[in-house]
């Protein structure tokens, strides 16, 4: 059985985050999607990481947009593993799982949005990933390159103009913080077709109480803890 779930980073409590490995897991166990971070490298590659820095991850330091990927890829994370770029994460994940993208300091990187929809282009992968950001301007010129790609703007607590932004956006997502979700919230999605994703659910208190809601998609890094109530 599938279970309609997201799995952060892949599988981050039992596998390094936004690795291979680690997204190797989410679709070992069944999950319907999962969620990965991108930046960019010096020569333009979008690769998979949370942190604009390789310190916290890897046994290198500074940050990514200084290194080419060639340069990124002397780097070791965990002792074995190494920083996948988005196109390694694509083809691990074709045809097998949802993929939610989400671009981190896109200010940084100039350019990530068509390099990133170009990846997309590339593995025919439209209909499988959806791209989600903080940086609502970023979304916008994702907008601009295709009227098809699905879009959902990130915040931390709903305000009144982010349900015009949706619409200005033809946002297919809505991700939000999930210390921050009321009912109300999660009726407005289901009356306007849009997709709520809460984050980041790990209690099982949590994860009851969003299940009573089979319209919301759970984001969690608990993935077994989550699959067990999901059966």
């Amino acid at each position: 059985m599938t279970i309609r779930g997201i799995a952060h980073r892949g599988y981050p409590v039992n596998y390094p985050e936004n690795t291979l490995s680690s997204f190797q897991a989410a679709i070992d166990l069944g999950f319907s999607h999962m969620e990965l971070d991108v930046h960019m490298s010096k020569d333009g590659v979008p690769v998979v990481m949370h942190d604009h820095t390789i310190n916290r991850m890897t046994d290198g330091s500074g940050e990514i947009r200084n290194y080419t990927v060639e340069e990124l890829k002397q780097f070791t994370i965990a002792s074995e593993e190494k920083i996948p770029t988005l196109e390694e994460v694509l083809k691990l994940a074709k045809d097998r799982i949802m993929i939610s993208i989400e671009l981190k300091k896109p200010k940084l990187y100039p350019g990530i949005e068509q390099n990133i929809y170009e990846i997309i282009k590339k593995f025919e992968m439209e209909d499988q990933v959806y791209v989600i950001s903080f940086n609502h301007d970023s979304l916008f010129k994702l907008r601009t390159l295709s009227k098809d790609i699905a879009l959902g703007p990130l915040v931390n607590k709903i305000r009144p103009h982010h349900l015009r932004l949706i619409k200005k956006l033809h946002a297919q997502y809505f991700a939000v913080n999930c210390n921050n979700i009321k009912e109300k919230h999660i009726k407005k999605c289901e009356n306007t077709g849009v997709q709520l994703v809460v984050w980041t659910v790990n209690t099982i208190e949590q994860m009851r109480s969003f299940q009573a809601y089979p319209s919301v998609l759970i984001t969690t890094d608990e993935l077994e803890r989550y699959k067990a109530l999901s059966i």
